[in-house]
């Protein structure tokens, strides 16, 4: 066109060498097809061919999928999902097992120790631990002594 608009393609046709836009105009209410029994008995019929694929059969006849599903399914083509037969309650034997020991400790068990003896010179004097002396305790001595606690 002179004035630089285009058409989609499908919408162009040539009037004695000139574009125009095809316009459709329905009229009326839109109603559906009406679908003899002898129409559907023989669509259902082909869509219940083995290896036949129902999605094509509803395009080839025009019909739409979902109601050829249900015109499958009123005529028996389709079986309908039944919940299989299985009882509701299963059987269970319930068998007691000895109680769990308890949760072993992992902590080292406490050792002997001989009385010691600990020195430790400090620049303001000599620090001494006689006997059994808790490690922590130790470390919060020292880490006192040093200035850091």
């Amino acid at each position: 066109m002179e004035d630089g608009v285009r058409l989609h393609p499908r919408l162009e046709a040539m009037d004695e060498d000139r574009p125009y836009r095809r316009v459709e105009v329905i009229t009326g209410r839109r109603q559906r097809r009406v679908w003899t029994a002898q129409e559907k008995a023989r669509i259902v019929a082909e869509s219940a061919v083995p290896g036949a694929n129902i999605s094509e059969v509803a395009r080839r006849n025009e019909v739409n999928r979902g109601l050829l599903t249900v015109w499958r399914r009123e005529a028996g083509a389709v079986p309908e999902a039944t919940p299989a037969q299985t009882p509701l309650f299963v059987p269970v034997t319930v068998v007691e097992e000895p109680a769990p020991a308890p949760p072993r400790d992992r902590r080292p068990a406490p050792r002997e120790t001989a009385p010691g003896r600990i020195e430790m010179d400090l620049r303001s004097g000599r620090l001494v631990f006689h006997g059994a002396v808790d490690p922590g305790l130790a470390a919060a001595v020292v880490a006192a002594a040093r200035g850091r606690g």
